[in-house]
């Protein structure tokens, strides 16, 4: 269908045009390859020019309406932000992403493959998992990098959840206090980095704020491989083996998605940098632990039972 859409552009339609006519495309992005896929395609290799209009119902970084980040399209007593959000957490990440965010993500990636996301609502208890974290660090906050922060937790079976993830373009003080508050959340064993990152001048900075709100973790340096594909293998082969269990219902799980299975020829690839950073900390790590029974404690009102903590992210 998309090679007749492409075939019936070229032909019937661009053929008829008058000299010194337009074109108006209006369409909803469903998948890379569409004919507005194809066409910004040609217009990269020197064809046609295109001007282009994307109104995202919640507005991402340099939003052509001067919307900061997350702001819904239309907001007011009608009701219509409050039904975006509704759809939000309730479409599938795909739907989502092509019908009100305009970037189609595709259905089965090249390095990650769809079936390998395995969805959950709710985490295990915290006290049942081994918790490491990962980062990819962005020097700059206006050259159009991500910075992006991932949790990730293994379970008694070396199970991998995604339990939480950070991604923005800001300045360092900014992603640093995220990185503090994630530590302090989810009180990792250790934090996986690139070497070349923090070495760049961020890391006096960042150890110097660990300090102050006393969020400490041991932080693990790798080196940096040249192919982003290399550094990715070992998350990817643990994905592929057991997959990974993600958050459907998180706001930012339909970016992570999209990201994934676009790598490595999409746009970004913080989010997969930061997972594959810690993917090469678990191959020296341990799993994580059978949950302990929990003991009563005994009160002047009798026996209590302590019940471990667990995330529910359809509350978010």
């Amino acid at each position: 269908m998309r090679e007749k859409t492409w075939d019936w552009f070229k032909s019937d339609l661009s053929t008829r045009l008058k000299p010194g006519g337009r074109i108006v495309l209006i369409q909803t992005r469903w998948h890379e390859d569409d004919l507005a896929g194809r066409l910004l395609l040609d217009m990269q290799k020197g064809g046609d020019g295109w001007d282009i209009l994307s109104l995202p119902a919640l507005a991402e970084a340099g939003d052509v309406l001067g919307r900061e980040p997350g702001a819904v399209l239309w907001d007011d007593a009608y009701g219509y932000g409050d039904f975006l959000r509704h759809e939000q957490r309730t479409q599938s990440a795909r739907n989502w992403s092509a019908l009100y965010q305009q970037r189609p993500a595709p259905e089965e990636g090249t390095q990650f493959k769809a079936e390998w996301l395995r969805p959950y609502t709710l985490a295990p208890a915290l006290e049942t998992l081994a918790v490491y974290g990962g980062s990819d660090y962005a020097v700059t906050s206006d050259a159009g990098d991500y910075t992006c922060h991932v949790v990730i937790g293994l379970d008694a079976l070396d199970r991998c959840y995604l339990l939480d993830l950070w991604r923005g373009q800001s300045a360092t003080d900014v992603w640093v206090r995220e990185f503090i508050r994630l530590v302090r959340e989810w009180k990792p064993l250790d934090w996986a980095e690139e070497q070349g990152q923090i070495t760049a001048g961020v890391g006096p900075f960042l150890e110097t704020e660990c300090r102050k709100h006393h969020a400490y973790v041991n932080r693990e340096l790798f080196p940096t491989r040249a192919k982003k594909e290399i550094r990715a293998q070992s998350i990817r082969g643990r994905m592929a083996s057991d997959g990974l269990y993600v958050p459907v219902h998180a706001p930012w799980y339909a970016d992570f998605r999209a990201e994934l299975l676009s790598f490595p020829a999409g746009k970004h690839d913080d989010q997969v940098d930061a997972l594959g950073l810690v993917g090469q900390l678990l191959d020296r790590m341990i799993a994580g632990r059978e949950a302990k029974k929990t003991k009563a404690r005994l009160f002047k009102t009798g026996y209590k039972a302590i019940e471990p903590v667990q995330v529910d992210w359809k509350a978010y």
